[in-house]
């Protein structure tokens, strides 16, 4: 399993932080409204199996009201109630570039710094 949040724009990483983490749901219908609301292009070709497996998001990315505190251990374990789906996501930056952290930026250059070149190539 990976050690981060599968959510967009979320750094948040279960090695590091006492936030609760929750594994994709196994039943297909409620997995689809997870990735459907992830809005995670590659996760749309998983199966609830893989994902379950593979990918979890942090308690960050579900209302207050879908997370439940249990004594079934020590100490207290935070659990998901078996509604819940994933509804806050950060999503602007995202939405508006689904590729910018792997595109590099190419500088335009200026008419000057194109015959400097030109010059430094003859």
């Amino acid at each position: 399993m990976r050690n981060f949040c599968a959510a967009p724009n979320c750094t948040r990483k279960s090695t590091q932080s006492d936030l609760a983490f929750f594994k994709f749901p196994r039943d297909p219908a409620r997995c689809q409204k997870w990735v459907d609301n992830c809005r995670r292009a590659h996760l749309e070709d998983k199966t609830p199996d893989q994902l379950n497996k593979h990918y979890q998001l942090c308690a960050t990315h579900f209302e207050t009201s879908m997370i439940c505190r249990t004594i079934h251990s020590s100490p207290y374990r935070t659990v998901l109630r078996d509604n819940a789906i994933p509804t806050i996501f950060d999503l602007t930056s995202h939405l508006n570039n689904t590729q910018s952290r792997h595109r590099k930026r190419i500088k335009e250059l200026s008419e000057d710094e194109i015959r400097t070149l030109k010059q430094k190539k003859s």
